[in-house]
């Protein structure tokens, strides 16, 4: 009989140290936009970022969704013992992905100057520069095909539950590419081509580095044989083909905005809307450490059938990332302007109401995301594959019709629908097949508290005539004393919820205590 306090320390304790990772990570991935953003135009750094969009749109014919078999599998290989089948998987992956990789890349490669003509106006090669345009692709075309040996020790370090391992290559890989494009970038000052060999050697040093870890960390998988039968490659596809084709439907949620408006406008709109992008992203952080640790932990308690523990989990857990991340979505909605003039420069203030609406998109992926996880987690892709398809057909009709006339605020509205139509029949599945009930008057205090603050923030922003930094002060910080009151007061969190997340984090005696004074009984 499993112990549902180790379930929950395994997940506190995975979850704190991606969290703490991917914070890092997130703050020196910043430093790198930052970075760039002031090295390059904003044509040069839109057109950067195009062609990784264009890139990275072909990583899904990478994998055909076997990394995430993999993830789904190693659980339950190791639970049986089967450390054979593990390693047998890994290199069937390792070696399926190098085949269709080098296919890509060289097509990539050869074709790099139409792709450039095709996704660049006149304007934009006339501040960039064909050559150097051309370049970028071919380096990424290159780093296109090193990322399958980084993604394969990914994929087995996230299946083992090994967080440490797993982080730390994604805090090393962005870490990298920040020190070899200041080196050059700024040092040598090669361009954007510089930006792309930056990623290029960063990603190979990494894929060294999990080879290291794996080596020293997992002996009992080296030392099995490699035996890829056709029950194992049947196995990993049957869950992988689904993964597979929601994954279409998110490559065109995740890249066709970028590409779209580098085709229908310039690479200067993609510079705009590359900044608002990643600056709400960072509202992102708050759960995707949870939804890391969750897929394969999930995994595990649905062979166990642990069910009333894993609907416990998940109400408390939907109900404290709601309650965490809309006092943070209010302040870049309140103040957009502040938040991208930090992060990039006035330049890119263009980007302001775009930020304004995908840091709304947020709160609503944050729901999503977790339900997917348990969607995946339970062995059920095909409904992922279901849902993301129809929120591609949303996304990529929004895109048409919005992008031409309204431009990246049109992306920004295109996205918002996507993942709100995600939203309502993720948890329309959820609560079919895991009998989860979603906390619904827990969500609607919060999200009533979350609106008395933002109409606080905008009252106070019309009365108060101060700079942009000190108005952004003494507003934000009554604004959340005031919510932070009203979810305590209205009870949206309970006495038990409060000991439980004492237990997760290190707080003081005496904060949780007058805390608890609020909620009462």
């Amino acid at each position: 009989m499993p112990d549902p306090k180790s379930y929950a320390r395994r997940l506190v304790k995975g979850s704190a140290i991606v969290f703490v990772a991917l914070i890092a990570s997130g703050f020196i991935a910043f430093l790198l936009r930052m970075f760039l953003a002031r090295s390059f135009s904003v044509e040069e750094y839109g057109f950067f970022y195009t062609a990784i969009a264009l890139v990275s749109f072909f990583a899904l014919f990478r994998d055909f969704g076997l990394g995430s078999a993999v993830v789904k599998h190693i659980p339950e290989f190791k639970l049986r013992g089967q450390y054979g089948r593990i390693k047998s998987s890994m290199t069937f992956i390792l070696l399926f992905q190098a085949i269709l990789a080098f296919l890509v890349a060289v097509m990539l490669f050869v074709f790099s100057d139409q792709i450039v003509l095709a996704f660049s106006s006149p304007a934009d090669l006339a501040i960039v520069g064909m050559a150097n345009a051309s370049l970028v692709v071919k380096i990424l075309s290159i780093w296109f095909f090193v990322a399958i040996f980084s993604l394969t020790f990914r994929w087995a370090f996230q299946g083992f539950q090994n967080m440490p391992a797993y982080a730390l290559m994604s805090f090393f890989e962005i870490f990298f590419v920040l020190l070899s494009a200041i080196l050059l970038v700024g040092l040598f000052g090669i361009g954007i081509g510089g930006a792309a060999y930056a990623y290029m050697l960063a990603l190979s040093v990494v894929a060294v580095l999990g080879f290291f870890l794996f080596w020293r960390g997992y002996p009992r998988v080296i030392k099995e044989k490699v035996q890829i039968t056709k029950s194992l490659i049947k196995k990993l596809f049957v869950f992988a083909l689904p993964v597979f084709i929601g994954g279409l439907g998110g490559l065109i949620i995740g890249y066709t905005d970028t590409l779209m408006i580098a085709g229908f406008w310039s690479s200067k709109q993609v510079g705009f809307y590359q900044t608002a992008q990643p600056a709400a992203r960072i509202l992102w952080y708050l759960v995707t450490p949870l939804v890391v640790v969750l897929f394969p932990m999930i995994s595990e308690l649905w062979a166990r059938r642990e069910r009333k523990l894993l609907r416990n989990a998940l109400h408390f857990l939907i109900k404290f990332s709601f309650i965490l991340i809309i006092p943070a979505a209010l302040v870049f909605i309140a103040f957009p302007d502040i938040v991208i003039n930090l992060l990039f420069g006035p330049r890119y203030l263009a980007g302001t109401t775009v930020l304004q609406i995908l840091a709304g998109a947020a709160i609503v992926y944050m729901l999503y995301a977790i339900l997917v996880s348990v969607i995946n987690g339970i062995g059920k892709p095909i409904i992922n594959t279901k849902v993301v398809a129809l929120m591609a057909g949303i996304n990529l009709a929004g895109n048409l019709l919005l992008i031409p006339t309204y431009g990246i605020e049109g992306a920004a509205i295109s996205t918002f629908s996507a993942y709100t139509l995600g939203l309502v029949l993720m948890f329309y599945y959820a609560r079919k097949l895991v009998k989860f009930t979603l906390p619904a008057l827990s969500l609607l205090k919060t999200v009533t508290g979350g609106v008395l603050t933002l109409l606080i923030i905008f009252g106070l922003k019309s009365v108060l005539v101060l700079p942009p930094w000190p108005e952004a002060f003494v507003v934000v910080i009554p604004s959340l004393v005031f919510y932070g009151v009203w979810v305590l007061a209205t009870k949206a969190v309970t006495k038990d919820d409060l000991r439980l997340i004492a237990r997760i984090l290190p707080m003081p005696k005496w904060l949780v205590s007058a805390a608890g004074r609020f909620v009462g009984r």
